[in-house]
């Protein structure tokens, strides 16, 4: 996906527009996820307000998705060794998602000068909504 985006970005969101749905999405995420991912998402409360939330995000069509993963995709507009601010990236060793980074924030932490990668064994792709008080306890730690 990457190697599309950067040769053929036209092409790259025309396609992503044609994959974009609500229900595209959470087949995407179903078939896909690690077992520790699945049981957060299949968790019926879970799954309700993650589905309506993605109805919601659907609702005028898919050129928003289309856009978000063009962009998601694609080179940043500035130098990512400028960054000097404390970056915090979150990965769970679990995660098995093809979409997700291959190599769990490796890369990404050495291009952040200030980037402190938070690899955590027993979690996966779902980790913010799994240790959401982590994460956010980390945030303001920044901020203190």
């Amino acid at each position: 996906m990457v190697d599309l985006v950067a040769q053929d970005p036209e092409t790259a969101e025309a396609s992503f527009a044609g994959f974009g749905s609500a229900e595209a999405l959470w087949h995407l995420i179903a078939t896909t996820s690690s077992e520790v991912d699945r049981s957060v998402y299949t968790d019926p409360v879970f799954q309700q307000a993650f589905q309506r939330a993605m109805n919601e995000a659907f609702i005028q069509g898919p050129d928003g998705y289309a856009r978000d993963t063009l962009l998601a995709m694609g080179r940043w507009p500035f130098d990512s060794s400028s960054i000097s601010v404390p970056v915090d990236l979150w990965y769970g060793r679990q995660d098995t998602s093809p979409v997700h980074s291959p190599d769990l924030g490796e890369s990404l932490t050495r291009m952040i000068p200030a980037a402190n990668r938070h690899l955590l064994p027993d979690a996966a792709g779902s980790l913010l909504w799994t240790h959401t008080e982590m994460v956010l306890r980390t945030l303001l730690d920044h901020v203190r």
